[in-house]
């Protein structure tokens, strides 16, 4: 694995799959960053039940566009644009082609289960950033990771309040087993030749198979401490296996 610390004056001097697989792996997080706040607007924001929890989805979406913005930032730095992307429609986008923030929301329960599930899965994919060989992504992801890290806490939360009731929490659980198979889509293929690459260049840690793993036994924990059924991992629902 490759171990040296690349900063944008050496590119020149690695082979021309690195700056390919760098700059596919900051657009493809960027587009999901900015495809989940364009979400908390058009989606959550008209369910929240009270102006806290409106403030909140606001709040939330203004961060995840500012993650975006850092992202393109770091490709500005390599010649490259993702202005073109704010005008797409979500469905349009394609460096992070995931459904879970291209279906309709009903209700409440919905988003509580969106940001419990899809939240951790940004989590778990910024945290492999932290420790890049490309330096200048390093103290970007890091602090991009103490918010995600927030949106989840508050998913947790809100899937904790719906446990309050029978009713709520059969909402929750449904949206739960409408989700999950979405969230490990987020991670992408388990065959991926740019995710092998990343890691054979250490801009990540796990391909994306190790870590699809590694997030369902954590947000396994997370479900049962909270009272839920984990719903199972039928492949079949999902659209990248």
């Amino acid at each position: 694995m490759f171990t040296d610390r690349v900063g944008i004056g050496d590119l020149n001097k690695l082979p021309a799959e690195y700056k390919e697989v760098l700059i596919h792996q900051l657009a493809a997080n960027g587009e999901g960053e900015l495809s989940a706040g364009d979400t908390y607007i058009d989606s959550f924001y008209p369910l929240a039940p009270n102006a806290d929890e409106r403030y909140v989805c606001a709040k939330f979406a203004a961060e995840e566009v500012d993650h975006f913005r850092r992202f393109a930032g770091l490709l500005r730095d390599l010649g490259v644009s993702l202005d073109h992307v704010v005008q797409q429609p979500k469905a349009a986008r394609r460096y992070f082609a995931a459904d879970s923030m291209n279906v309709v929301f009903t209700h409440w329960e919905e988003r509580a289960a969106f940001s419990f599930l899809c939240e951790l899965e940004g989590h778990f994919q910024i945290k492999e950033m932290v420790d890049s060989s490309y330096t200048p992504l390093t103290s970007v992801a890091a602090s991009i990771l103490k918010e995600e890290a927030g949106h989840f806490a508050h998913g947790v939360a809100l899937m904790r309040a719906a446990a309050q009731t029978e009713v709520s929490k059969e909402r929750a659980q449904a949206a739960l087993e409408r989700f999950y198979p979405l969230a490990l889509d987020m991670f992408g293929r388990s065959d991926s030749r740019r995710a092998e690459a990343a890691v054979r260049w250490g801009l990540r840690k796990h391909t994306n198979a190790e870590l699809r793993n590694l997030y369902k036994a954590e947000i396994a924990g997370h479900i049962n401490r909270l009272g839920y059924r984990v719903p199972e991992d039928d492949p079949s629902r999902r659209k990248f296996v």
